[in-house]
């Protein structure tokens, strides 16, 4: 009874595919590595802004750190409009307000507010030209006149404010820089030659690097808006509050220096940080695309000298004040000693608003302090100008590595080993993020470790689930399941060729058979051959055997391909005792329902031959084995019915028998053991052989299971 085989392609093609598309998935990873290197090295803006996200992330895992005692905001709140009015304040109540802070103590005083244009109306200065006239004239009492003078000079709010800036001590001021506002103009720089000066006297006095480099140089203000000449002058230092958000709208850095007209200019914050520090500005040094040394105190900037901000979590974390309580003196005692006292707005529509990684809604002056308490505490996170060909080199490495590990195990290992290496990338440097203040590379390296992942694993997956289902549909009706779910599972194991190798062939053949099918109907002949071929069948696969076919009523059957089974001469052997104590329960229920008894003769024997998938190809092939060993165990079983021994053996497979049954009882992977003796019958030259064959038998000594011992029973 032969079986037809689906149609496929020779199992040495599905070996060479296999090993064609092993080298397609370790070459796809390699230039999804080389792609991923390029794309790190020349970092198009969508993989910066995915880096900033990233950031973010990390923000927000570290979570809100602890905050420095050097800085203290006063605010322009909601409480201090209710209490003294709309905003903007008059300048006389700036004055009186840096006149409390300076009172409280403070080391430096910051002043986030624009002081641009003067506060006094052009009639308020013909109406004081007008009363110097009449006063000089003798127009008016001296009384009177010097009463009027009086509330003049109180009048006069633009030199009250620059008579108390004199007096405060260090106060910096805020000056608007305009960067790609005009071209080659500057668009709000008055031709004031005070100004001028002032704007000298805050540029950077040493500046180290090569100045042709383009790449190195920050960003060029075409125009700024300076405060006040008076103001200015009075002012200790002036500072600009230039602000580039990234494309998605958050501040996630400071610019600490702009360039203008071939000269350098420090932040408002940064200003302010020299100033608390004590370091004069002749020992505060710019070190082109690296950042700014101030003192012995060094902070990193990137190539465009932006320092990252290292915020300590959500809006309103710095200690704060509502500037009417320092204006009515009800600020605790010695809130603003020895300390950065920066006075802003934080009132609804009355300041600058921004966004960071902790909130959408951040005041710009808490920025401004943030930054502060960064650079005085050495809080700045540190990145350098080797982090980018590290990274190019951590994608190279982790990739190529992968690349070459990862189509070699399985699935399940891969995923293990991928989910290993990124919980190990990210805690590293999460942890020098948070801890260590290093800010490294981490989309780009785990994007790697993903995407060949992807590439090589997924490939592998998707052949060896190809693989597992030829294997499957060439196996099934060869071997045991159990077989072929080890095939599946290891594919390699299944020689996809033609191949060499020692077997225990096993071939068994029905008494009589051609007699008896031609006296009975075909119905009947084919019912009780199919009866008897399954029974035979469900004991071949409980040994693990192979099935190469069925010749009619003959079955042939292999061990040790195509996994290797060391044991395939006791596996046989058990086999061929079980094939007989099974027919030996058919013979009964035959008997019993007046069927004719069939019986069979089984031969056994062990040597090399020629295993594979054997036919035309494209049309019908069977994994099958060829050779003259085979050929020999097809006459040891003809000789059955001549010796009158129901199970034959050849030399070899019953010296092999006999060497294992002299340790004791067989060892094989079933619950059915038997203790069986082996026999000699004689030696006969076969036919096809000249020499003379030793020819051997079997005999059961006792069962070992219940299940055995029924069947005898039922026999006996």
């Amino acid at each position: 009874m032969n079986r037809e085989q689906p149609l496929r392609p020779s199992m040495q093609q599905d070996d060479n595919q296999l090993r064609g598309i092993s080298r397609l998935g370790m070459g796809l990873g390699f230039l999804v590595t080389i792609g991923l290197a390029v794309i790190t090295w020349f970092g198009p803006s969508a993989m910066v802004r995915l880096d900033n996200l990233a950031l973010d992330f990390q923000f927000k895992l570290r979570g809100e750190r602890e905050l420095g005692h050097d800085v203290i905001m006063v605010l322009v709140d909601e409480k201090s409009l209710k209490e003294v009015g709309r905003w903007p304040w008059g300048r006389d109540l700036h004055a009186k307000l840096v006149e409390r802070i300076q009172a409280g103590g403070a080391k430096v005083i910051g002043l986030d507010v624009i002081y641009a244009e003067p506060e006094e109306s052009q009639f308020m200065q013909n109406m004081r030209s007008w009363f110097d006239e009449i006063r000089m004239r003798r127009l008016i009492p001296e009384a009177e006149a010097e009463a009027l003078a009086e509330r003049f000079r109180r009048a006069e709010t633009d030199r009250l404010f620059t008579e108390q800036l004199e007096k405060a001590g260090p106060v910096v001021l805020a000056m608007p820089f305009f960067v790609g506002e005009v071209q080659g103009k500057s668009r709000y720089l008055a031709p004031e030659q005070p100004v001028a000066e002032v704007l000298k006297r805050n540029e950077f006095m040493l500046v180290r690097g090569p100045s042709g480099n383009q790449e190195t140089q920050p960003y060029e203000a075409d125009s700024f808006l300076p405060p006040l000449a008076p103001f200015a002058a009075a002012a200790e230092g002036l500072g600009h509050v230039y602000r580039l958000p990234d494309h998605d709208g958050i501040t996630r850095r400071e610019v600490l220096v702009l360039r203008h007209q071939d000269s350098y200019y420090p932040s408002f914050a940064l200003e302010l940080a020299r100033l608390y520090l004590g370091v004069p500005r002749e020992q505060m040094a710019l070190s082109l695309g690296e950042g700014v040394q101030i003192g012995s105190l060094h902070v990193p900037a990137d190539q465009k000298l932006r320092m990252l901000i290292n915020y300590a979590g959500r809006d309103l974390r710095f200690p704060w004040v509502s500037a009417t309580d320092v204006l009515h003196g009800r600020e605790p005692a010695g809130l603003f000693a020895g300390k950065v006292v920066l006075v802003g707005t934080a009132a609804l529509g009355t300041y600058d608003q921004l966004s960071t990684p902790f909130s959408a809604n951040f005041p710009g002056v808490e920025k401004n302090a943030t930054v502060i308490e960064n650079i005085i505490h050495e809080q700045v996170l540190r990145t350098s100008i080797w982090v980018g060909p590290a990274e190019i080199t951590v994608v190279v490495v982790l990739g190529l590595v992968l690349t070459v590990i990862l189509p070699r195990i399985r699935a399940l290992y891969g995923l293990v080993m991928v989910l290993s290496v990124w919980a190990a990338y990210f805690g590293i440097i999460q942890y020098l993020f948070a801890v260590e203040r290093l800010n490294l590379p981490l989309l780009m390296p785990m994007c790697t470790v993903g995407l060949v992942f992807m590439v090589t694993t997924v490939l592998s997956y998707m052949l060896r689930e190809r693989q597992a289902r030829d294997i499957q549909v060439m196996f099934a009706s060869y071997v045991s399941p159990r077989i072929v779910q080890e095939l599946m599972k290891s594919p390699s194991k299944a020689t996809l060729g033609g191949e060499r190798k020692e077997l225990t062939m096993l071939f068994a053949d029905l008494a009589g058979f051609t007699s008896y099918s031609e006296h009975r109907s075909a119905e009947v002949v084919v019912e009780q051959l199919n009866e008897y071929l399954g029974a035979m069948t469900d004991v071949i696969f409980s040994w693990n055997g192979t099935l190469d076919k069925f010749v009619g009523d003959e079955i042939v059957v292999f061990w040790g391909a195509p996994v290797d089974q060391p044991d395939h001469v006791e596996l046989a052997v058990q086999c061929a005792l079980e094939m007989r104590a099974r027919l030996v329960g058919l013979q009964a229920k035959w008997k019993k329902e007046g069927k004719p008894v069939l019986d069979n003769g089984i031969g056994i024997n062990t040597g090399t031959a020629l295993v594979g998938n054997i036919g035309a190809q494209g049309k019908k092939m069977d994994y099958t084995m060829i050779g003259d060993q085979v050929n020999l165990a097809s006459r040891i079983q003809g000789l059955t019915r001549t010796l009158g021994h129901s199970i034959l053996l050849t030399e070899q497979t019953a010296t092999r028998l006999e060497q294992i049954l002299a340790g004791g009882a067989m060892v094989s992977p079933s619950d059915v053991l038997y203790r069986i003796s082996v026999r000699k019958v004689r030696v006969m030259t076969v036919k096809g052989r000249e020499e003379p064959v030793g020819v051997y038998t079997v005999e059961l000594v006792s069962a070992r299971t219940e299940t055995q011992g029924a069947i005898e029973a039922q026999a006996g």
